[in-house]
């Protein structure tokens, strides 16, 4: 018997201003910061975030990361989180 590959997305949220922010899905849970920036229309040199409670964790355009249903990513401007 062959296993079954059960494709599910993944869904998340990027707060694009403290009044606005975009749900964004995909297929894969290994994502770089560049595609989210590209699936939620962020400029590209802006910086990205994952909110992790109060504090966030910078994302570089580059880095790989593992992104699970719900969680919630920051765009800011360029030099906003180090």
């Amino acid at each position: 018997m062959n296993p079954v590959t059960v494709s599910t997305s993944v869904h998340i949220f990027v707060e694009l201003s403290k009044t606005e922010q975009k749900k964004v899905e995909f297929n894969i849970d290994h994502v770089t910061g560049l595609q989210i920036k590209q699936q939620a229309g962020v400029p590209t040199y802006y910086d990205l975030a994952r909110r992790l409670g109060q504090k966030l964790e910078l994302v570089t355009n580059d880095q790989t990361i593992e992104i699970k249903n719900g969680e919630h990513f920051v765009a800011l401007p360029p030099g906003t989180v180090s």
